[in-house]
């Protein structure tokens, strides 16, 4: 909930996609009026907003002078990397306050910045092989299993775990077609236990607010994994809030962070964690979901606030062992279907222990055949809440039993979603 007057303040949104509808909700239970910019003619997003724009936010000069016609007060993006930079030269140039910097947000942007910038503060990686061609491969006496991804892709698209020189090969050509540099990065696999960690900076004090582990779809075959679960708070809560949360509060520090949400993707592996990609942004988990119940804190909103006023809002304080039990369903879709029609969301919207649905896709939608094993299939995002373990896991069942997203011959084309006895058996910690 924010303190603060918004009404009739006008904010434009840098790129309409699904996921970014929750802003508008956000918005308008402030007073606040949302316009979105972004090439892609009538969708979804645009349908909810104030103001429509069809315009190419590449051409930056265009959204300036959009902004001043048209009076907005603000503007603001969400998840995706490749705009931060964008949204934050528009902001310089019509003095909008907009969180990060050009290079803060190379952390995301880049990977091999980010990893760059994890070793200068002591942050622990996974180890890097440097490679730049084919012929460097062949050349090398390289240790396997490696992985390889574009340094500047997100999603997992372009990632490829490798276990001969030829997988690496063919792994390096997919990982520089997807980047847009023409760079990749090579790494030690580490296939262990992954969590996520969430920080968010307010004037200068950076806090971590939580810790989620990631369960990962098993019944698929892909070169990678999607994650279709996540729980809060992890298992490795107090490892990391121990042994590593202040490394990476002063490397943020260090690099100037004052304001924003941030988040660090990881490894545990036998006791010690590997941070592998940052997010400068929001994740795309909306873990802020979680915080709004948990701490009374949703922090998109907090970032609306901040793009209108140049305030993150009243500070806060974050505990990231939480009172209560979460989790975020990832709703995984057959790639190449196509979704004829959803089920059970009325039916679950009557708990009152289901905080959000959040739809990535609409009715006639088709999940790219090519999304298996990355975020892409991902449809839906549902968020719960539970006082015990026991609790929360009967509710996953409960959303699992009612929610369907159905093709036009009826078939229901949710990938099996997580063995949730496997869940609670691992579930061997206390809040």
């Amino acid at each position: 909930m924010l303190n603060y007057n918004l009404n009739g303040k006008k904010l434009l949104l840098i790129g309409g996609l699904n996921n970014t509808s929750d802003l508008i909700e956000l918005a308008h239970r402030n007073g606040v009026l949302i316009g979105v910019a972004d090439y892609n003619k009538n969708t979804y997003v645009k349908g909810l907003a104030d103001f429509v724009h069809d315009i190419s936010v590449m051409d930056e000069n265009a959204v300036v002078e959009l902004c001043k016609k048209e009076g907005y007060n603000g503007i603001i993006t969400a998840f995706n990397e490749r705009l931060g930079p964008i949204v934050r030269r528009i902001g310089e140039k019509l003095g909008f306050p907009v969180p990060l910097t050009v290079e803060q947000l190379q952390m995301s942007t880049n990977k091999k910045f980010f990893k760059h910038t994890c070793l200068e503060y002591g942050v622990p990686v996974p180890e890097e092989v440097s490679v730049s061609s084919i012929e460097e491969i062949r050349q090398k006496d390289i240790k396997y299993p490696v992985i390889i991804k574009p340094v500047d892709s997100a999603s997992s698209v372009g990632v490829t775990p490798c276990f001969t020189p030829e997988e690496l090969e063919e792994g390096y050509r997919n990982a520089v077609g997807h980047s847009r540099s023409g760079d990749a990065i090579v790494e030690q696999y580490l296939p262990y236990d992954e969590v996520n960690l969430t920080f968010i900076a307010q004037d200068g004090d950076i806090q971590l607010a939580a810790i989620h582990d990631r369960y990962f779809n098993t019944t698929q075959k892909s070169a990678t994994k999607a994650p279709d679960l996540y729980i809060y708070p992890s298992r490795y809560t107090d490892l990391i809030v121990e042994n590593y949360s202040e490394k990476i509060i002063n490397m943020l520090k260090g690099i100037g962070v004052q304001n924003g949400s941030m988040f660090i993707q990881a490894i545990i592996h036998e006791g010690k964690m590997y941070c592998y990609e940052a997010g400068m942004r929001l994740n795309g988990c909306k873990t802020y979901q979680i915080l709004e119940y948990e701490n009374d804190y949703n922090t998109f909103e907090h970032l609306m606030l901040f793009a209108l006023t140049g305030s993150m809002g009243d500070h806060v304080d974050f505990n990231p062992k939480m009172k209560r039990w979460y989790a975020t369903l990832n709703v995984l879709g057959q790639p190449g279907a196509t979704i004829d029609k959803f089920e059970g969301i009325k039916a679950l919207e009557t708990y009152p222990w289901l905080i959000h649905i959040a739809r990535r896709n609409q009715v006639g939608d088709t999940i790219p055949a090519d999304s298996a094993g990355t975020l892409v299939q991902d449809t839906t995002r549902i968020h719960l809440y539970a006082d015990t373990k026991e609790e929360l896991v009967q509710r996953i069942d409960k959303v699992n039993m009612l929610y369907r997203i159905l093709d036009k011959d009826g078939n229901n084309i949710i990938l099996t979603p997580h063995d949730t006895k496997e869940v609670l058996n691992g579930l061997d910690y206390e809040l």
